[in-house]
Formats: structure tokens, sequence, C-alpha cells
């Protein structure tokens, strides 16, 4: 089988998805008997003469025409592709965003599979209307999420809730939505759950959407535990936002704040090695790999019950679990985390054996073997 993937995110890798994209060309050497190429307008000259199986869109699209990027985005990777298919006659076209593979999945002849990794498309609703850009575009690209959703062969969620989310929210079969878990690569990774808390308690937060991942919720938890000073470290987003991060802080004096801003895999993996706790209390998130790194690194993980976060934390069994929004059971969590080092390495290795079903491998194959229910030649 032939695969063309489409991503518009490769180079940096920021979240889950840009995460996998970089994995799936390990399928060319675990399965031969498959092939896959990438194509991306996100990677540098010096690394595209190291992969001999990613093609590059130079895209250039006028200011003006900005707003409408996303969509433009539709016929540009589309009229590539159909470049492409002349000299790869791949036997499936797949999208890591279903949403940029709208205008594929209205015209191609050749079967396309579209992946949904979060719910925030359909978190706009009739009944929280509100006329702001965000709702708006929000509204918007559910529309045509939900189109492209409906006309794609297949479409891979990352989480059961996810699933289960699509199959409701877009009226889709049940037959058509299939669970995909994300992994990490467990190799070299160093897992160190004997961890001293010294008189500054070191927090991790990682999220480039700040607002999304509540900082402020957990500002304000932090803030209640006027016995403990801690050193918080955010990493993820854009330097655009510090001075508003910083606001967040004003007047908690038991909290200094250490804004790193974006930073590559392996400068995060460092700070999951020497750190405390790590706490992304979402209010929203589709699955969390994030968490799933936490727990590869030994390192505590506080989370909230949300979206597929309680599928990675086997439900409170691998880290603390507490309502969203609720700033005191926050507060209540991570004094016990303080307090309680027997079970904070008690869930430390229950974490370290339930990521082994993230396995790379199994995902690879899981995911070819999806891709073959489409094109029937599994």
């Amino acid at each position: 089988m032939k695969i063309l993937f489409c991503t518009n995110a490769f180079e940096n890798i920021t979240n889950g998805p840009v995460r996998f994209a970089n994995i799936i060309l390990d399928i060319n050497t675990l399965l031969p008997e498959h092939e896959i190429r990438i194509l991306t307008e996100d990677v540098s000259e010096q690394r595209l003469q190291h992969l001999k199986n990613v093609y590059k869109i130079k895209l250039s699209i006028p200011r003006l025409l900005k707003p409408l990027g996303q969509i433009l985005r539709w016929f540009i990777y589309y009229r590539h592709v159909q470049k492409i298919k002349k000299n790869y006659n791949f036997d499936i076209l797949v999208f890591i965003n279903s949403f940029n593979g709208t205008w594929a999945s209205l015209v191609s002849t050749t079967p396309t599979v579209g992946m949904i990794n979060d719910e925030k498309n359909l978190l706009a609703t009739w009944k929280n209307i509100e006329f702001k850009p965000l709702w708006i575009k929000r509204f918007a690209f559910q529309q045509f999420e939900k189109l492209s959703a409906r006309k794609h062969r297949l479409i891979i969620a990352n989480s059961e809730f996810l699933t289960q989310r699509l199959i409701t929210g877009y009226g889709l079969p049940e037959t058509k939505v299939r669970r995909l878990y994300k992994c990490i690569p467990l190799d070299n990774l160093s897992f160190e759950p004997q961890r001293a808390f010294g008189a500054i308690i070191n927090v991790l937060f990682v999220k480039a959407d700040y607002l999304v991942g509540n900082l402020p919720m957990l500002a304000e938890s932090l803030r209640l535990l006027q016995d403990h000073q801690f050193r918080l470290t955010v990493i993820g987003p854009e330097p655009a936002f510090e001075h508003h991060l910083r606001t967040l802080f004003a007047g908690i004096s038991n909290v200094t704040l250490d804004y790193v801003g974006p930073q590559p895999q392996e400068r995060v993996f460092e700070y999951m090695r020497t750190y405390d706790i790590f706490c992304v209390p979402s209010y929203t998130e589709a699955f969390g790999v994030a968490n799933i790194e936490a727990l590869a690194h030994g390192i505590s993980v506080i989370s909230t019950r949300v979206g597929g976060i309680p599928e990675v934390l086997d439900h409170g069994n691998n880290g603390w679990l507490i309502e969203s929004g609720n700033t005191k059971e926050l507060a209540a969590a991570v004094r016990e985390c303080i307090k309680n080092p027997e079970l904070r390495l008690r869930k430390a290795q229950n974490g370290l054996k339930f990521i082994q079903k993230f396995s790379k491998d199994e995902m690879l194959r899981n995911f070819v073997e999806m891709l073959e229910s489409v094109t029937g030649q599994g």
C-alpha cells in the first residue's frame, strides 16, 4: 500500500499530531511492504536534504488573503497532490487535519482519510453563541470539518472520548470513526520516579495555548498554598503573550514565574527529568500526549478530569485528576503530592507500566491496518 500523508506542520514538534507526523516515516522500515511519503510546507531545506520521502510545498499567500489562508491551503495542497500522483501512484491520501482535506474529500478519486485531533471546533454551539471572532471562526470551521468528516472514507481520532464526541457531534456512523492513540518513542527515556522535593517546589506547565491549559487556575491554586514556595516554569506560549502571563501572577508572593516560551522537545524532556510536578489543568483536551511524556520520565502528573486525559492517567491510578475549574481541589492535589512521597512513587510506577500500551510500533501497525480497511488491501 502506498500512502501520501499531508501535514501543514512538521519541522517544529510542538504537539502530539506533529510528533506523529515525524514518527510515521518509520513505517518504511518497520513495515517495508508499505510506503509512506509526506507533503508539507513546514520543513527546512537543510532537513529536506536528508528526507527522501518528504515533498515540500513553497507556500506564498498574499497578505490581503492571509485571513483565508486555511481555506486556500485546501486548493494549494490538492494541486500538489495531483502533481505527485503522476510519479507516485499512492493508494490512499491522509490529512493530519481533516479540515485541511475538505476539498480533497469532495473531488479526489483516491480514497481520503482525515484525522481530527481535538474538539475545539465542536465547542462552538448555538447554546454558547458569541458575536466574537473566535466563536465565529470555530463555528465556521466546524461546518467545514463536519463536511470533510462526512466525505472522507475514514476519520481517525486520538482518544475514546474524542471518538464518541465526533460520532454524536457530527452524526457519523460508529464504523467510520476509529481511535488511534498517539505514542511517544519510549527508547532512551530516563525514568526517574524518586524525587526529593526541596524547599522550592519545581512545577512545569507545557501548553502553547495557556488559556486552554488553564494557567490562570494553576496560578490561583498555587497562591492558596502559602506554606510552600514554587518555581513555575511555563513552556509553549509565544513571547507576545509573556506580559499577560506575568499579570496572572501579580501579587502571588510564593510563586516565582519562569517563562521560557516555545522550546524544542529535548529541552522539554530535560525539565521533565529534573522537575517535581507536571501540571496542565486544561479545561478541554482530546488526549494529552504531554502527560504520557511526563509519565515516561517519572515526574508526578496532576491534571483535570476532561476529554481524553483520564484515559492517559488511567482514571487517577497514574496521577492526580481533579475537576476542571476547581481551584481548591487542585491546590489539595498539589499539597497531597508534596506531602506523600510513597503515593508519588506508586503512581509513577503505575504510569510507567501503563504507557507501554502507547508503543510506537503498535501505533504504526494500527494506523496501517486502519488505512488497509479503506483500500481493501488488508
